[in-house]
């Protein structure tokens, strides 16, 4: 399925590498999302490897989502997405534009803008460039190995599953004993 543009920036790409390194979750989930790619051989398939990770994991009730980044001329070959499709992964492919700002060599590179205070203020061009972006829906079973014991509480925070039980096991005990 081919869905509709939206500019993707270079700071979007950055803030989501920064979102994922800081939690230890998201990279394990992203590192068994990466090998169940690998065991259904999807990288044998043209320019699978390719990819560059745009954004996710996105983890929802059933599914954890995955956007992967491809220059235009480096479509991933859909055959791979059969693979997937075959798994219960639902694949959604979209163009876009990937806007990177420009090596700077000399003032053609940069626009000057007018700060309020009346200095001035040099921002590099942006170059645009048409890319693809694969969406990748894969059902948890694939990726909940690594956390069985962890339950998302709220955005980027974590319940140990493990500590509860055993925190709700010696309150159990203490009740028990107090013959309640």
């Amino acid at each position: 399925m081919i869905n509709s543009c939206m500019t993707i920036s270079v700071k979007i790409l950055n803030d989501k590498i920064t979102e994922v390194s800081k939690s230890n979750t998201l990279l394990d989930m992203l590192m068994e999302f990466e090998k169940t790619l690998d065991e259904l051989d999807i990288y044998a398939f043209k320019n699978w490897n390719k990819g560059e990770i745009l954004e996710g994991p996105s983890i929802g009730r059933h599914y954890v989502n995955v956007k992967l980044l491809y220059p235009l001329k480096e479509m991933p070959d859909p055959e791979g997405a059969k693979r997937l499709i075959a798994r219960d992964c639902l694949i959604k492919y979209s163009k876009d534009t990937l806007e990177t700002p420009r090596k700077v060599e000399n003032f053609n590179d940069v626009e000057i803008s007018v700060r309020p205070d009346g200095g001035q203020r040099f921002t590099p061009k942006a170059d645009s460039n048409p890319v693809w972006v694969v969406s990748i829906d894969m059902p948890r079973r694939y990726v909940d190995e690594f956390s069985a014991q962890h339950v998302e509480a709220k955005e980027d925070e974590y319940i140990d599953n493990e500590d509860t039980d055993s925190n709700a096991q010696v309150g159990q005990e203490q009740i028990n004993q107090a013959g309640l």
